[in-house]
């Protein structure tokens, strides 16, 4: 019994070397989301700092959507 235990330890410190694979295909699947969503609110900066004023009602708007959208895409391009 503590043969196989032992075959099965050494087994799973086999899979350790594939670890990255899954955070790695998370951030491939995540990158062009965020890259997209970042363009749209560069490419309406406007609509999104009256959407951040307006609806949100978050203090210094302009300030705040320069961040949203400096994150997405510095996040996405990352």
């Amino acid at each position: 019994m503590l043969g196989v235990l032992n075959k099965l330890h050494d087994l799973l410190d086999c899979t350790r070397k594939a670890e990255f694979l899954a955070p790695l295909a998370l951030r491939l699947y995540l990158a062009p989301v965020f890259i997209a969503v970042g363009l749209h609110k560069a490419h309406n900066f406007d609509d999104i700092v009256a959407w951040f004023q307006y609806s949100l009602e978050l203090p210094a708007p302009e300030l705040m959507a320069l961040l949203a959208t400096s994150a997405e895409l510095l996040g996405g391009f990352a």
